[in-house]
């Protein structure tokens, strides 16, 4: 039988193969924005929810609605919104966590105008005191909105049943991540993202299923990368890393070891509370995060103060922060972020990413040069 990784590769290859074939069976689908939003809710209204994702095709026709300096997340989704290629989903929620996807939200709005558009405000604070009760009540109207989009009701009982799949689900994730993290190699960086980006496209039942089997054969295997220099790598707040930059990481010389990357470890780290009304829990998730946001304000935890302390917690002699252009969430909090790595004595590099197809030389001698230096 083909490898649980040979399994997902068509999935890899096409993120919403699994969205068409729901639809093909009367399931409704519904696409989310990052980042945040809890897919329980939309799980217990029997709809299939599914992560936006950046395509690998160029922007072409998108470049008439949607500024060049946006990212290229928002580029991308713009493109195949214009093009006619998102009219599978049944809604979209859009989670106003910047500027770009706000307006990215607006464009695809009127580019699909059969296609009913949510939108969630989620507080700027990280704070359970000041902002429970008004995300409660954020999560509470759209909760009415998707009841009359399925024709679903969505009980209480639906939510606690979703919400312990979802978080067996992180659980599973976050086994994956620490048999990396303790058998360096024997789960390749890019082989990492893709089985996260898959679990944020298929149905839950059916990525855990196929976990439940990956994660003993990693179990198995013994380290295979114990003499290359350690890394961990950060950034890409809302889209899945380029895999040829990981593969070049560890191709010249280096392995990942921990990450907080949106298709990583930020995707499954906070687990949802089961001892709290259902409803409050998905807005304490949110609320206590525990991988920081740079798009939000929290007063317990700085990501800065964050990263400089899971970096040498996983092992890693260094850090690789991948920026993606124009990401203004990034590109603001960077300076703060690189200050306190120095401060710390954290040896880092920044390598700014971006949609289009670049040469990866200017990299290659970058990353070559920075664990060369590390392994020194």
């Amino acid at each position: 039988m083909a490898s649980v990784l040979d399994r997902l590769a068509p999935i890899v290859q096409d993120p919403y193969l699994p969205a068409r074939e729901a639809k093909a069976k009367g399931t409704p689908v519904v696409a989310i924005s990052p980042m945040h939003f809890p897919e329980e809710l939309i799980h217990a209204a029997g709809a299939l929810p599914v992560l936006l994702q950046e395509s690998n095709e160029p922007v072409t026709e998108g470049f008439g609605h949607i500024y060049p300096f946006y990212c290229g997340f928002s580029r991308s989704n713009v493109d195949w919104a214009v093009k006619g290629k998102l009219g599978l989903f049944d809604a979209v929620v859009i989670s106003d966590v910047c500027l770009q996807l706000r307006h990215m939200g607006h464009i695809m709005r009127r580019n699909m105008p059969r296609t009913p558009f949510l939108y969630i405000q989620w507080p700027l604070e990280a704070s359970v005191d000041r902002w429970l009760s008004f995300s409660v009540d954020q999560l509470g109207r759209l909760r009415t909105k998707l009841e009359q989009i399925t024709g679903n009701a969505i009980t209480d009982d639906a939510l606690q049943n979703s919400i312990a799949l979802f978080n067996r689900h992180r659980d599973l994730l976050q086994r994956a991540y620490d048999i990396r993290q303790q058998k360096p190699g024997v789960l390749r960086a890019k082989d990492m993202v893709n089985v996260v980006l898959t679990g944020m496209v298929m149905p839950k039942e059916e990525h855990i299923s196929l976990l439940e089997e990956l994660i003993p054969e990693l179990e198995k295997k013994g380290a295979s990368s114990d003499s290359k220099v350690r890394l961990f790598t950060s950034g890409h707040l809302c889209q899945a890393v380029k895999t040829d930059i990981l593969d070049l990481m560890e191709d010249l010389g280096g392995v990942v070891v921990g990450d907080d990357m949106y298709t990583g470890q930020r995707y499954f780290a906070t687990q949802m509370p089961t001892d709290v009304p259902p409803m409050e829990s998905m807005a304490r998730r949110y609320l206590e995060l525990k991988v920081p946001c740079p798009t939000r304000y929290d007063p317990k935890q700085e990501w800065g103060h964050y990263v400089s302390q899971a970096s040498p917690q996983s092992g890693a002699k260094g850090l690789v922060t991948m920026v993606v252009k124009f990401c203004e969430p990034h590109m603001i909090y960077y300076p703060f972020l690189r200050d306190v790595l120095n401060g710390a004595g954290v040896p880092h590099l920044m390598i700014e990413t971006e949609h289009e197809v670049v040469s990866l030389e200017g990299t290659r001698t970058r990353l070559q040069a920075f664990i060369e230096m590390l392994s020194a």
